[in-house]
């Protein structure tokens, strides 16, 4: 199949550093999904908006894949909450490019509902059908808010709403999310396509535990690990929560056990979060226990869940769970809130364990259960690897490659 994509990404690049400011999984998504359906020979520009004045405006990934720059507001970060009143102008940037290239586009895929915005009025103007991704629903959101958590706004439940029916595909990533789109907004059954991420398993595979603690410095230490942007929505305050109450049950088993946290602060109160969980370890007084990292490479991040005894996931609500997956992938047990995507992504005492809630006591249960045993650690990591092997991105651009072409074949 031949097609020419125009791929929507308007609040984060696919450029950018997973874990730093919005971009997480759906960079990452973004980014392995486009370099192998180049290699099928679907030609992608990914539209996102420009950020920075040192950005270029086109980035060739790979032959036949562009990353375009949109000029759509101040040439700075912006939150999210803030782009809905640039997107006419987005629009309009992406309009004015297509004809200037003159060539069109088959197929228009947005990510997030910021960009399906941009998408229903592209998908007017070119003919093309449309094909949605939210990675994460607003009204799902609400439903599991932290404490002091602002609900996400009406603009954006109207504005999803509003998508999901121009959209003529909307990917799923699991059957919760599959089932969330039809009960809370109404969506088409027909039109929804199951189409779970996968993970780089050239990066992410089994490792030695105590080489990769040599590799980052942390020989001699025990390690729990914290992946992901530091938002509430996230959980980072109950790794910290947990850490200490495992410390307080069990300082045998608990003696040289480190916590790390990998990932950058996000959202309107950029940095706040730090100074919470810093604030939080220290009332608990686990603040020598706390070890804050910046994002990290792939290959980076690899040598830090390889380096873990167990990675905790305890998010307040889950589109997917690439974290779990990627840690599962490197042999490493996952601790992780049984919510969304998680109870999709692990399979409890399987690869780890599903904790129902988010009292850190019940996640400290689990975290105890496997420092105590080195047999089960081994026993969990060797089963989340081998359950890891279900997903691939080659498998994630083949089944996107397949919505492709059935829409393609619908046009005739």
């Amino acid at each position: 199949m031949t097609a020419r994509v125009a791929v929507l990404s308007v609040h984060t690049s696919p450029l950018d550093q997973p874990g730093t400011g919005d971009s997480g999984g759906m960079n990452v998504y973004i980014r392995e999904v486009a370099e192998r359906l180049a290699a099928r020979g679907v030609a992608l520009d990914l539209f996102t908006r420009r950020r920075s004045i040192d950005t270029p405006s086109v980035v060739e990934l790979d032959p036949g894949t562009r990353v375009i720059s949109v000029k759509a507001g101040p040439t700075e970060p912006i939150p999210k909450s803030e782009l809905p009143r640039y997107l006419p102008e987005f629009l309009g940037g992406v309009l004015r490019l297509a004809r200037e290239d003159g060539m069109g586009y088959d197929i228009v895929h947005s990510h997030y509902w910021l960009s399906g915005w941009v998408g229903r009025s592209a998908k007017q103007e070119w003919g093309a059908p449309l094909v949605s991704s939210f990675h994460t629903l607003g009204k799902v959101k609400n439903y599991s808010l932290a404490r002091g958590e602002l609900p996400e706004s009406a603009a954006r439940l109207a504005g999803e709403e509003r998508v999901i029916a121009a959209s003529d595909r909307i990917l799923a990533p699991t059957p919760t999310e599959a089932a969330q789109l039809v009960g809370l907004y109404g969506a088409d059954p027909a039109h929804i396509r199951l189409v779970p991420p996968g993970v780089d398993h050239e990066v992410f595979f089994p490792r030695g535990r105590e080489a990769a603690r040599e590799e980052l410095h942390l020989s001699g230490l025990r390690l729990a690990l914290y992946v992901g942007r530091l938002q509430a929505h996230k959980g980072p305050d109950v790794a910290v929560r947990t850490l200490a109450e495992a410390i307080a049950r069990d300082p045998e088993a608990t003696r040289h056990l480190q916590l790390a946290i990998v990932g950058g602060p996000s959202g309107a109160d950029h940095g706040a979060e730090v100074a919470r969980l810093m604030e939080l370890a220290a009332a608990l007084g686990v603040t020598d226990r706390v070890m804050l990292y910046p994002p990290q490479t792939q290959p980076r991040l690899a040598d830090f869940y390889s380096a873990a005894d167990v990675v905790l996931v305890p998010s307040r609500s889950e589109s997917f769970g690439l974290v779990a997956l990627e840690a599962q992938a490197c042999g490493t047990p996952v601790i992780a809130a049984s919510v969304g995507g998680l109870r999709y992504v692990v399979e409890d005492g399987v690869g780890g364990y599903l904790v129902e809630g988010h009292d850190p006591a019940d996640h400290a249960d689990r975290l105890i259960q496997v420092l105590r045993s080195a047999d089960l650690q081994s026993e969990l990591g060797s089963s989340g690897a081998r359950q890891a092997l279900r997903f691939t991105w080659d498998a994630t651009a083949g089944e996107l490659h397949n919505v492709y072409r059935e829409l393609l074949d619908a046009r005739g």
